[in-house]
C-alpha cells in the first residue's frame, strides 16, 4: 500500500517537474488577423488633423492607433498605387507601371497570406489587382463601397466565412468613398476608373447611399486649390463624401468588434492617394501622394504620432507580414516599420521617393520625385511645351473653373498653365510652400540642395533599374 502510494507521489512529482521544465508540448499562439482598410481619393488633410470634422469615428481610431504623419504612396493612380501596396515593390518593380497587371513572378501579400494558411478575401477595388490569378481571394465580394450598410453585411460575410474554415484572415476592405461620383453630385466622367479600351461600368457608382450634404459655408477649401465658388462647392460635395467613408470605417469596426477578433488583429488605415482634383491625384506633387498611415497591432503600447520618418506605401507588406510573424518574400522594395512601432530609430528614413507613369487611358506622364519633410525635388520627363496634361481629375466643375478664371486672373492663369504643360524640373520649399506653388529650381539659393536631391533620385534609379534611368542621367549632367 506504501509502495503503491510512492508510486503515485512520484509520479505526480515527475509530471509536475516536467511542467517546470518545459518539456509538455507548448500551445501554439494564436494567429494573428490582418485587416487593410483603403480609403479612394481621400486628401490627407481631409482627416488627418483636418478643421472639418467629416470623419469623427476615424479621428477617435486614430487617437488609439501608431499615426504615421508623413506616409506616401508609392504612385498617386488607383491601380499602381494598390499593386505597390500589395507587393512592398515600386511600380516599375512590380509591372503595373499604370493600369496594367504585375508581373508573374512577383510575390502578392494575397499569395503569401494563402500559403501559410490564411482565408483571404477582398471588399470592393478587385478588378485594380490584377491579374487574377495573382489575386486568388477565398472571397471577393464588391459593390459595397459607398453603401455603409452593405459593406458591414459583407464584411461580416468575411469574417464569417473566415472562421467557418478555421482559418486566421486577411482582409483588404476598400471604401471606394471619396471617389468620383461624389456624393449629391450628378455624377462625372470617370477616367481613370477603367483602362482603355474597356467599357467603364462606373463601380463607384453602385448602390451609393445618401448622406447629409455640407453646405459650402461649412467646409475649408485646401489651400493647394483656388477658393472660388464652383470650386468651393465640388470641394462640399467631396467632403459629403468623405462623411460617408466615415460611416463605412464605423461600419467595419463594428463588425470586427462583435466577431471577437478586434483584438487579434493587425489593422491598417490608408488612403490609396490624393483627392481627384488638379495638382492633387495623379501628379507626385504632395497632394497627390501625401497619404499619413494608422496601424493598430495586439500588444501595442501607448498610441503616437511619428512626425519625423518619411514612409512608404510599399512598407505596408513587410510591415504586416512581420507583425503577423509570416516570412516576408524577398525582392520588396519595402522595410518593415516594426522597430520604428517599438520606439527605435532606423536609418534612411528623411526622404522618399514617389512615382507615376500612365493613365487609363494610355497616355504617359512620367515623374519621378524625391521628398524630405521640409523640401521635394520633382523631374517630369514628359513636357515638351506642347504635349496637355489629361487625367480625371479634370473632368469635374473644379478644373473648368479654374480654367473659366484664368481667363481673367493672370494668377490663375500661371497655375492653370503650369498644371497642363509642366516644366522638367521643379523644387519646392515645404515649409514655406507646403501647396507647391513656387518652383525654386532657379533660384541660386536652392542649387546646393537641388544638385544633392538629383544625387539622391539618381542613386534610387539605379538600384531599383528604373527605366527611364538614362534620360534622368542626362539631366544630371
Amino acid at each position: 500500500m506504501i509502495n503503491s502510494n510512492l508510486r503515485c507521489v512520484a509520479a505526480l512529482f515527475a509530471a509536475l517537474l516536467a511542467g517546470l521544465s518545459g518539456s509538455a508540448e507548448p500551445s501554439k499562439a494564436k494567429p494573428i488577423n490582418l485587416l487593410i482598410i483603403t480609403a479612394d481619393d481621400m486628401n490627407a488633410d481631409s482627416w488627418f488633423n483636418s478643421k472639418v470634422g467629416a470623419t469623427p469615428h476615424l479621428d477617435a481610431f486614430a487617437k488609439s492607433s501608431y499615426r504615421f504623419e508623413q506616409m506616401h504612396v508609392s504612385a498617386p493612380i488607383c491601380q499602381p498605387s494598390r499593386s505597390a501596396l500589395m507587393t512592398g515593390r515600386v511600380p516599375h518593380r512590380n509591372g503595373a507601371l499604370g493600369f496594367n497587371p504585375i508581373n508573374l513572378d512577383v510575390p502578392t501579400l494575397t499569395e503569401v497570406c494563402s500559403s501559410n494558411g490564411y482565408f483571404t478575401a477582398a471588399l470592393n477595388k478587385v478588378s485594380h489587382m490584377a491579374p487574377a490569378s495573382k489575386f486568388k481571394w477565398d472571397l471577393a465580394l464588391d459593390g459595397s463601397g459607398k453603401n455603409p450598410e452593405r459593406l458591414q453585411t459583407d464584411f461580416a460575410k468575411c469574417l464569417s466565412a473566415a472562421r467557418d474554415v478555421g482559418k486566421p484572415f486577411f482582409i483588404n476592405a476598400n471604401i471606394t468613398d471619396p471617389h468620383r461620383p461624389f456624393a449629391g453630385s450628378r455624377g462625372g466622367k470617370d477616367e481613370e476608373e477603367e483602362p482603355a479600351g474597356k467599357k467603364r461600368l462606373k463601380k463607384n457608382e453602385a448602390n451609393s447611399t445618401s448622406v447629409p450634404i455640407y453646405k459650402t459655408n461649412e467646409i475649408i477649401v485646401p489651400e493647394f486649390l483656388e477658393d472660388i465658388p464652383d470650386v468651393r462647392s465640388e470641394v462640399a460635395l467631396y467632403f459629403s463624401s468623405v462623411r460617408r467613408l466615415d460611416m463605412s470605417f464605423t461600419g467595419l469596426m463594428a463588425a470586427l468588434e462583435a466577431s471577437g477578433e478586434k483584438e487579434n488583429t493587425v489593422i491598417f488605415f490608408m488612403s490609396d492617394h490624393g483627392m481627384s482634383f488638379p495638382y492633387a491625384k495623379a501628379t507626385i506633387y504632395r497632394n497627390g501622394t501625401w497619404s499619413p498611415l494608422l496601424v493598430k497591432f495586439p500588444g501595442m503600447k501607448k498610441p503616437f504620432v511619428n512626425t519625423t520618418d518619411m514612409i512608404s506605401s510599399v512598407d505596408v507588406m513587410p510591415t504586416a507580414l512581420e507583425l503577423m510573424n509570416v516570412p516576408k518574400p524577398s525582392g520588396m522594395d519595402g522595410r518593415s516599420l516594426v522597430s520604428l512601432l517599438e520606439g527605435e530609430k532606423q536609418q534612411g528614413r528623411d526622404h522618399v521617393f514617389t512615382h507615376v507613369n500612365t493613365v487609363s487611358s494610355g497616355k504617359s506622364f512620367p515623374g519621378r520625385c524625391v521628398r524630405t519633410k521640409t523640401k521635394a525635388y520633382i523631374w517630369n520627363e514628359w513636357p515638351d511645351g506642347t504635349k496637355r496634361y489629361k487625367v480625371e481629375a479634370m473632368g469635374g466643375m473644379s478644373f473648368n473653373a479654374l480654367a473659366a478664371a484664368a481667363e481673367k486672373d493672370p494668377r490663375i492663369k500661371e497655375r492653370v498653365q503650369n498644371y497642363l504643360f509642366r516644366t522638367p524640373e521643379e523644387f519646392y520649399d515645404e515649409q514655406k510652400d507646403p501647396s507647391e506653388r513656387r518652383n525654386l529650381i532657379k533660384d541660386p539659393a536652392c542649387q546646393k540642395d537641388i544638385q544633392a536631391f538629383k544625387k539622391l533620385l539618381l542613386a534610387e534609379m539605379e538600384k531599383t533599374n528604373d527605366p527611364l534611368l538614362e534620360k534622368f542621367r542626362a539631366v544630371c549632367k
